[in-house]
């Protein structure tokens, strides 16, 4: 690309209401085109614990006061509203998640989904209707070559959309960041990443994210760890059921629609890979290996689902189809509605554990706005002996979060014998734990 034609690109794609001056336009390198092009797409996130403490452990008759303890990290908004990719760690042991953008403005957000066995997770910031933001190009991680530049842009230490450059120095490397945590294609780079990087893109020279920021080498220098954004795309349809939702008044949503994101040469599809018997795409006569065009007019993968993730279950809307023949078709569809099921007595039967919903004045002395409080363990279930007790907070179940009882329906469909991740939260008065206990259902 010619000097003149980075000029045109970065002016185009800068954020920035002043131009640049002629000495600037003759110094803008292809790192600069890609922060001016990708900068407004990046967000630092806080996951905030507000917790309470005496001025002195000695004094009993003080009166406890309220304290902040915040983890920083970054993330990239892949779609214009609001949903924000990030590393699971980064999420993890929230209570709050605010997000800053790079024009400085701080919203509030919550947890999609997230999966900790591949450090992936999906926040949704709290955006106004209509209202939308900045988002990245996913790229592929496929081609990456040895030796090719990289930027990466997050929130290291705090400093805030901070940026550094670098090469990529190997490809499909293994990282063992837990004992039981094995995790294999990952990219290394050279570019200085550090503590609150983590979630944050990884760019190549076309402004196409190529990985998450999630690792470094603790003994070394200038060796910091990707997770290629491949993986992310294998994982996107998940993230992004429909079936995952509920509505206010916790009924289940189905669709029966199995996707799958593939790439056809330089192009990529959602191919349905999936049909459940009886749901509103087997009797809509949606065929395994149709590739989904579009949803009402969002065209493109990740807008496609996130127009089905969206999607009311009071309305029909159109899907096109690109059948295995080769012609197209548009299919009416609408979301089924499952009754809401009991989510409490799904915990107590599968898990052994009795939750409810915060109580005002527990939600006021813990310092936190949403969970499920345990109320006792059955001394004989699973989780008897994991070493939760009554006053833990269950914050996620699996791959998802939860911030109310309703919100334990997603335990609907556990199985006797199937292994259920649960992420918990104590609170005392001067500290947070988090921890996360595997649970077999009964």
């Amino acid at each position: 690309m010619s000097r003149a034609a980075w000029v045109a690109f970065a002016l185009l794609a800068s954020s920035s209401s002043a131009a640049p001056t002629a000495r600037q336009q003759a110094r803008m390198s292809p790192v600069v085109v890609v922060v001016e092009m990708c900068r407004p797409a990046v967000v630092n996130i806080a996951a905030t614990h507000v917790v309470t403490e005496s001025s002195s452990p000695f004094d009993f008759y003080d009166a406890p006061r309220e304290r902040k303890q915040s983890s920083v990290g970054s993330g990239s908004v892949i779609h214009e509203r609001g949903y924000v990719l990030t590393n699971a760690h980064v999420i993890a042991q929230a209570s709050e998640l605010l997000v800053t953008t790079s024009s400085g403005k701080t919203l509030p957000a919550h947890v999609v989904a997230a999966l900790p066995e591949d450090d992936i997770a999906l926040v949704k910031i709290d955006l106004a209707d209509k209202e939308t933001v900045p988002a990245l190009r996913l790229g592929r991680s496929d081609d990456v070559m040895v030796g090719e530049s990289v930027v990466a842009i997050g929130n290291p230490v705090g400093l805030g959309h901070t940026v550094t450059t670098g090469i990529i120095s190997a490809i499909d490397r293994e990282l063992n960041p837990r004992q039981d945590l094995k995790m294999t294609g990952i990219l290394q780079t050279d570019a200085a990443i550090n503590p609150g990087n983590s979630g944050g893109p990884l760019l190549n020279a076309l402004g196409e994210q190529i990985g998450i920021n999630t690792a470094i080498r603790g003994d070394a220098q200038n060796v910091g760890f990707a997770i290629g954004v491949d993986r992310v795309r294998a994982l996107l349809p998940r993230l992004l059921a429909v079936e995952n939702r509920t509505t206010p008044s916790g009924a289940r949503l189905a669709l029966g629609l199995g996707l799958e994101i593939r790439t056809f040469g330089d192009d990529e599809a959602l191919v349905v890979s999936d049909v459940v018997t009886g749901s509103p795409a087997a009797k809509a006569g949606i065929e395994v290996g149709s590739k989904l065009v579009d949803v009402n007019g969002a065209a493109g993968v990740v807008a496609a689902l996130v127009g089905l993730y969206e999607m009311s279950p009071d309305r029909s809307f159109t899907v096109k189809l690109r059948l295995p023949e080769g012609s197209v078709d548009a299919i009416e569809l609408k979301i089924a509605l499952r009754p809401p099921p009991d989510g409490p007595a799904l915990a107590l039967r599968h898990l052994g554990l009795a939750l409810a919903d915060l109580d005002t004045a527990a939600a006021l002395r813990l310092g936190v706005r949403s969970g499920v409080v345990v109320k006792s363990v059955d001394a004989a279930g699973p989780a008897a002996s994991s070493g939760i007790v009554a006053g833990d907070l269950v914050v996620r179940l699996g791959s998802f979060g939860v911030r109310s009882a309703k919100d334990l329906g997603i335990l609907e469909d556990l199985k006797a014998g199937d292994d259920v991740a649960v992420r918990i939260v104590r609170i005392d008065r001067r500290r947070v734990y988090a921890a996360e206990v595997v649970l077999r259902a009964r």
